[in-house]
């Protein structure tokens, strides 16, 4: 099932089916350089995609929450938001690992039910209010929930909001980027690539009651067929 919705500039679909892993955009898709600079197509972890292919496979549904940066340092806003997600969807979807959700940090409205206004060309402070919100759009309890955080920002918001927290801090410089990409020309193992399988097995275990779940309830409906 691919229902579309979108909440403010948000995107989200109905693909997977089991459990909720929410990635931090930045420092897991992208790669965080240093000093901070513009996002290139090279600072998208290929590892990273691999791993979300896997997780399309089990039928997980996950996706992605950040402020509003878009490609270039220092640019924030609703149309650079948009601007840079409909250029990675497309390029994950080409790839076979198209994401349940784009979310941002600051899709969290107010009581009055009006969208939360902040200055554009400001960074948005994560929130357990936009987590709260991804849970709710697919109806998804804490425990399904897991949280892949790049920043102790994020981290701590999620431990606010009660969810499961993976912490994956990477700073890949782009002189790292490159000496990666070097080593998985020659088939070597990098220490970028073993983290990535380090955080697949984390996110599975993490998930194994939801998969678990859902298979016997496959199974039970199959028998009763």
């Amino acid at each position: 099932m691919n229902n579309h919705a979108k909440y403010a500039d948000s995107i989200f679909r109905r693909i997977g089916s089991t459990g909720l892993v929410i990635f931090e955009r930045d420092g897991t898709l992208l790669r965080r350089t240093s000093p901070s600079g513009d996002y290139m197509l090279g600072d998208i972890n290929e590892e990273f995609v691999e791993m979300l292919r896997h997780l399309r496979h089990l039928d997980a549904r996950f996706g992605f929450i950040s402020d509003e940066r878009g490609m270039d340092a220092g640019a924030y806003g609703k149309s650079e938001f948009v601007t840079l997600t409909r250029l990675l969807d497309a390029l994950l979807s080409i790839r076979g690992a198209m994401p349940d959700f784009w979310a941002a940090w600051s899709d969290v409205p107010h009581a009055s039910g009006t969208d939360l206004q902040r200055p554009a060309d400001r960074q948005q402070e994560p929130g357990p209010g936009a987590i709260f919100r991804v849970m709710d759009r697919y109806g998804i309890g804490k425990k399904e929930t897991v949280f892949i955080g790049s920043s102790t920002a994020g981290s701590l918001a999620a431990n606010d909001a009660g969810v499961s927290v993976i912490d994956y801090f990477n700073n890949w410089s782009e002189g790292t980027a490159q000496s990666e990409a070097g080593k998985r020309a020659l088939n070597l193992s990098s220490p970028e690539a073993t983290d990535v399988q380090r955080l697949r097995a984390k996110i599975q275990a993490t998930l194994a009651g939801p998969i678990a779940a859902e298979l016997k309830h496959g199974l039970q409906y199959g028998s009763q067929g």
